[in-house]
């Protein structure tokens, strides 16, 4: 009875991983932007309307404080990433 279930959570988290790489390209390509036009890493306002888009297309009201954690631990994750890119293409512009 569980494996059935199992089996379509394996199936969500395959397309989850794909979609979050494909997130992380995208991001990748902000942080080019960031360090070219040299834009600050954190754009609260950006952060904000992400977050009150995904609150306000979440169906089940008892996932709002998931969907809000999932949110923050990706723009979190996110930023963390183009900081990592952005050092990385500052220390080959001084090189």
């Amino acid at each position: 009875m569980l494996t059935e279930h199992y089996q379509k959570i394996d199936a969500i988290d395959a397309q989850l991983a794909a979609l979050f790489e494909e997130r992380m390209q995208v991001t990748k390509q902000i942080a080019t932007i960031k360090h070219e036009q040299k834009i600050g890493l954190t754009d609260i306002q950006r952060e904000k309307a992400v977050m009150d888009a995904r609150l306000a297309a979440d169906k089940d009201p008892a996932l709002a404080d998931y969907v809000r954690d999932l949110y923050q631990t990706l723009i979190l994750i996110s930023k963390q990433y183009q900081v990592k890119l952005m050092k990385a293409m500052k220390e080959a512009e001084e090189k």
